[in-house]
C-alpha cells in the first residue's frame, strides 16, 4: 500500500514537473526531440549533423529558450526567458500564435538550423517513442512534447519497485527500504532531469535494475541472475553509452562472485553467457558507432580525443582543472535548473558537501572495520566506482574537445540506487544509535525542502519573468518566498504559454496543489516507517 502510495507520488510530481518546465528548458530537449521525428518520419537513423526538423527549428525562434541555448549556433531572432517576458503582451501574444501555426508536417522536414548532435545517443529510447510520435503527429507541437515528458515519467517511474525491491534486498527492513524509496521519490533535480524528452528517464531505470540484478546474483548464488543482467546490461548500452563503465563494474562483480562461492564453474558459465548475451544485443550500434566517429561510444568529445591520439590524452590529464570539473559534477548532481543552469544559494551547496563529507566518512569508517565481506556492498561499490571513473573520464574528452573542465552531474542519477544505499550505510555507521532511525526521513525532508524552495523561489518565477539575470551574469537572485506568495495569479497565468491548449490555469494551479501534496506525503511515509526504530538491521550488519 505505501510503495503504491510511493509510486502515485512520483507519478505526481513528475506531471507537475512536465507542466511547468517551459518547452525546449529540458536538457538538450529540441534535440533529443528531433531524433525521434526523424526516425518517425525516415524509418532510420540520423547522424550527428543531420539538421533538426524544420518544425523544431522554427519554434527556436518563436518560444523563449534557455540562458545555455543562447550561446549555441541558432540564427535570429532568439528570445531567452529574460529577454521574451520584458516584450508587450501583443508581442508575446503574436509569437505564440505563431508557435501554435507551424504546420505539423514540418516535423517530417529538415530544416536548415542547428544540427541534430544528440545523434549521437543510443537509439533505444528513441525507437520507444517512435510509435507515439507517428501516430501523434497531427497534434500541435506542445502537445506532442508533453505527450513524451509525461510518458518519459511514467518509464522513470518503474525506479520506485526496482528500488524498494533491491533496498529491502539490501537492507533486509521493509521500512528503511520504503524509507529509502521515499527519499528518492523527493529529489528535485532527479525529476528536473526526467521530466523532459531525454532517454536519461529509460537509462535511469535500467541502470536500477541491472544494480537489483547483480545483488540477486551475489545473494541467491544462482548463476540465472548473472544471465539477465547481462540482458539488461546489454539493454542498457542500447540506451546510453555510459553503460560503458558498467562492463568492468559487471566483470568485477562476476570475478569476485566466481573467487567467493564453492562452485566457481556455474558461475564463471554464467557470467560469461550474461556477458555474451549484453554484446549480442549492443554490438552492431557500437560497430557502427566506431566505423563513424573512431570512438566506441560514438560521442562527439570522445571521438575528438581518440582522434587525437593516446599520447595527447595522456598530455591533457594535467592539464584539466579537476576540482571544477568535480565541483561541475557535484553541483549539477544535487539541484541545477534545468537547462538554464540556475543555482541555488551557496549556502545550500555547502550544506550538502558537509553531509557528502559525513558519508564519506561513514564509508571509510565502514571499510576500516573490515566489513567488506558483505557481497552486497562490493556490488555498489563496483557499479558506483566505475560509474565514477567514468565521469572523471568525461571530464577528460571534454576538456581534449572542448576545453572546459566539466562533466554532467545529472547523469549520477543512473546509479541513484547504489548511491543511496551507500549513503544509507555509510550515515548509519557515523549516527548516534538512537538517532540512526532519523537518517533517511531527515534526507528526504531535505530535498523535499530545497525542492519546494527551488520550484517557488528560482523556477517558476524565472519562467515568468519574475527574475533574470542580472546583467553581464550567469546567476540569477531567487526572489523572496513573501514576494512570490503575493503573486500567483500572474504566475499560473503565465506558466500557460507555450503550453498545450489544454492546459490551462486552472490545471497548473491544480497540479501544483498535488505537486504539494505528494511530496509531503513523501516525507511523511519516510517518517512513518521509520519512527521509533531500533537499532535496524543495517546497522547490526554493517557497523559496530
Amino acid at each position: 500500500m505505501l510503495l503504491m502510495l510511493l509510486w502515485s507520488c512520483f507519478i505526481i510530481r513528475g506531471a507537475f514537473y512536465s507542466a511547468m518546465l517551459p518547452m525546449w528548458e529540458g536538457y538538450d530537449e529540441p534535440y533529443h526531440f528531433s531524433f525521434i521525428q526523424y526516425l518517425a518520419a525516415n524509418h532510420k537513423l540520423p547522424r550527428s549533423a543531420t539538421p533538426v526538423s524544420r518544425e523544431v527549428e522554427s519554434s527556436l525562434h518563436t518560444v523563449p529558450l534557455s540562458w545555455e541555448q543562447r550561446l549555441q549556433t541558432i540564427r535570429p531572432p532568439i528570445f531567452t526567458e529574460d529577454s521574451y517576458w520584458l516584450l508587450t503582451e501583443t508581442q508575446r501574444d503574436r509569437l505564440q500564435k505563431e508557435t501554435r501555426s507551424i504546420p505539423p508536417e514540418w516535423g517530417a522536414q529538415q530544416g536548415s538550423g542547428p544540427a541534430m548532435y544528440e545523434a549521437q545517443q543510443a537509439p533505444l529510447f528513441y525507437w520507444l517513442m517512435w510509435i507515439p510520435i507517428e501516430w501523434t503527429m497531427h497534434w500541435e507541437l506542445a502537445s506532442r512534447v508533453m505527450l513524451i515528458r509525461i510518458l518519459s515519467v511514467l518509464i522513470a517511474s518503474l525506479l520506485v519497485p526496482i528500488a524498494y525491491r533491491a533496498a529491502n534486498l539490501f537492507l533486509g527492513s521493509r521500512e528503511q527500504a520504503l524509507a529509502l524509496t521515499a527519499v528518492i521519490v523527493c529529489m528535485p533535480e532527479l525529476m528536473i532531469d526526467v521530466a523532459r524528452v531525454g532517454n536519461e528517464s529509460l537509462a535511469i531505470v535500467v541502470f536500477s535494475a541491472l544494480t537489483m540484478l547483480l545483488l540477486l546474483a551475489v545473494e541467491a548464488r544462482n548463476e540465472r541472475w548473472f544471465v539477465a543482467a547481462g540482458v539488461v546490461l546489454g539493454v542498457g548500452l542500447l540506451t546510453k553509452a555510459y553503460f560503458l563503465a558498467a562492463i568492468p563494474a559487471y566483470l568485477a562483480i562476476a570475478a569476485y562472485s566466481v573467487w567467493r562461492r564453492p562452485n566457481p564453474r556455474k558461475t564463471c558459465f554464467g557470467a560469461a553467457l550474461g556477458l555474451c548475451a549484453a554484446l549480442i544485443v549492443c554490438f552492431p550500434w557500437y560497430w557502427r558507432a566506431h566505423a563513424l566517429t573512431n570512438s566506441w561510444s560514438g560521442e562527439e568529445n570522445d571521438a575528438a580525443a581518440a582522434n587525437q591520439g593516446i599520447a595527447h590524452v595522456m598530455h591533457s590529464v594535467a592539464h584539466v582543472n579537476w576540482i571544477g570539473g568535480l565541483d561541475s559534477i557535484l553541483v549539477s548532481h544535487v539541484w541545477f535548473g534545468g537547462w538554464s543552469f540556475l543555482k541555488l544559494p551557496k549556502a545550500v551547496y555547502l550544506l550538502f558537501a558537509l553531509g557528502m563529507a559525513a558519508s564519506a566518512a561513514g564509508l571509510i569508517k565502514v571499510l576500516s572495520q573490515s566489513r567488506l565481506r558483505s557481497d552486497r556492498l562490493f556490488v555498489l561499490l563496483a557499479l558506483y566506482g566505475f560509474f565514477w571513473a567514468g565521469l572523471l573520464y568525461d571530464i577528460l574528452v571534454v576538456f581534449i574537445g572542448t576545453g572546459v573542465s566539466a562533466s554532467d552531474g545529472w547523469y549520477m542519477y543512473a546509479v541513484i540506487l547504489p548511491e543511496m544505499l551507500l549513503v544509507a550505510v555509510s550515515l548509519h555507521a557515523v549516527f548516534p544509535k538512537h538517532w540512526r532511525w532519523a537518517v533517511l526521513p531527515l534526507l528526504a525532508t531535505g530535498f523535499a525542502a530545497i525542492d519546494l524552495y527551488g520550484v517557488h523561489a528560482l523556477l517558476m518565477p524565472y519562467y515568468t519573468g519574475l527574475i533574470r539575470h542580472a546583467p553581464g551574469m550567469d546567476t540569477v537572485s531567487p526572489v523572496s518566498l513573501r514576494a512570490s506568495a503575493g503573486i500567483p495569479q500572474l504566475m499560473f497565468g503565465r506558466l500557460t504559454a507555450n503550453r498545450p491548449l489544454w492546459l490551462v490555469r486552472t490545471v497548473i494551479e491544480t497540479l501544483t496543489m498535488l505537486y504539494w501534496v505528494a511530496t509531503v506525503m513523501t516525507v511523511g511515509v519516510a517518517f512513518k516507517t521509520m519512527y521509533r526504530m531500533e537499532a535496524s538491521p543495517l546497522a547490526r550488519r554493517f557497523t559496530s
